[in-house]
């Protein structure tokens, strides 16, 4: 991606130091890019491609309470119990103890149903420990894991993330403002939509957003974390607003992917639409008006006269959102939603100028939709007097 062009909604750096409030001449203010309140907003990354064969060896950094459980199962001294996996096929499992041939009743993983019967038994027999992946049957409500045995390695294994992650994705953690880790939510975003696709050249991390992440996330300010064993990527701060209904909302998207020097912005498998929120009004309408004619005899003749009305709004915005947004007017579809009212847009303009303090631009956006009345000529009429009899002309004066 080149420096300081922004394609996401939301944007991605490579480190805290570059999100926008954090830079010196923004004092810490934040610019509220508002987001749902169970949601995250649409996002894209971009990054060169990862190679199938560098997965093996990655690993999750979502650790697990151990417990005590599955006597009679292991041999060891600790283990993980993980709980409420219905619904998922596989589970991660990084430096688990593995059961050497020789050690006899050395279960080192049992997957339960709801009524915690046995399902499914698993132990690797190999030498050390173990990392890689377990399908779990189906049924499966929770796994208990031997995740220390101090017979085999000084190190404590844990099960992470249900599901392998697209391509390598083996983080993702929320966190507030303040820097304080709210929760890790990578299966969260897999379940959303988090996909990896593969371009010619590099790779496009896409989330979608297709559900809901969270049950609940407090009003606030919030960043994202997400790792894929070579890279770390911190999102900018966003605005959790519960009660999103009073802003105006924007969303735009193409029929195809949009290649373009600086990348890609993806569009098609899987689908993506770009939304942002905004603190506007939609209000003080131009009403455009063009005609075109001849003037005979000092009288002009409209030959074709059109009328418009051109919606306008008005907003804040820092150069980040600038950057994407200047694309809505490329867009093959463009929707604007305020107030329970929807438009589908025509054609969209923003003109940005610059505020004093140089961190955030006053935007104003004008855009048009189906409003458009047309006439062609306007006939001469001659004046008649009505119906002389009941044959329904008008031949009052004949």
């Amino acid at each position: 991606m080149i420096p300081n062009n922004n394609l996401s909604v939301l944007p991605w750096y490579t480190s805290l130091d570059q999100q926008n409030a954090r830079k010196w001449w923004v004092f810490n203010r934040v610019y509220p890019l508002f987001s749902p309140g169970r949601s995250i907003l649409p996002f894209q990354i971009m990054r060169d491609p990862i190679r199938v064969e560098d997965l093996s060896g990655a690993f999750y950094s979502r650790e697990v309470p151990l417990t005590t459980g599955l006597q009679g199962y292991k041999n060891g001294t600790g283990t993980t119990a993980y709980d409420g996996l219905s619904g998922f096929s596989r589970i991660y499992l990084y430096n688990i103890p593995a059961a050497p041939i020789d050690v006899e009743n050395a279960t080192m993983m049992v997957a339960f149903d709801e009524e915690r019967n046995v399902l499914a038994t698993y132990r690797p027999i190999i030498s050390g420990t173990f990392t890689g992946y377990w399908d779990l049957p189906a049924g499966t409500e929770s796994v208990d894991i031997l995740t220390y045995n101090n017979e085999i390695s000084e190190f404590s294994g844990y099960a992470a993330s249900v599901n392998a992650p697209p391509d390598g994705i083996f983080v993702a953690e929320i966190y507030d403002s303040k820097d304080n880790l709210i929760a890790n939510c990578i299966n969260e975003l897999v379940a959303a939509g988090l996909t990896v696709k593969g371009l010619d050249g590099f790779d496009v991390i896409v989330f979608p957003s297709n559900f809901p992440v969270f049950q609940q996330l407090n009003d606030g300010q919030y960043y994202l974390r997400i790792h894929d064993r070579y890279n770390t990527w911190y999102s900018e701060i966003f605005t959790v607003v519960n009660d999103i209904e009073p802003y105006l909302k924007i969303e735009w998207f193409d029929r195809e992917d949009f290649i373009m020097d600086a990348g890609a912005i993806v569009y098609r498998n899987p689908n993506f639409k770009n939304v942002v929120y905004l603190q506007a009004d939609i209000a003080k309408p131009e009403y455009v008006f063009e005609e075109e004619g001849e003037t005979r005899d000092g009288y002009f003749f409209p030959i074709k006269q059109i009328s418009e009305k051109r919606y306008r709004f008005s907003f804040l915005a820092s150069e980040y959102l600038l950057d994407v947004m200047r694309f809505i007017r490329m867009s093959d579809y463009i929707n604007i939603e305020y107030h329970g009212e929807r438009y589908k847009v025509d054609s969209f303009l923003l003109t940005p100028t610059w505020e004093n303090n140089g961190d955030v631009a006053a935007v104003d956006v004008e855009f048009d939709t189906a409003t458009v009345a047309k006439k062609i000529g306007r006939g001469y009429m001659t004046e008649t007097l009505g119906d002389y009899n009941n044959d329904f002309n008008n031949d009052f004066n004949n």
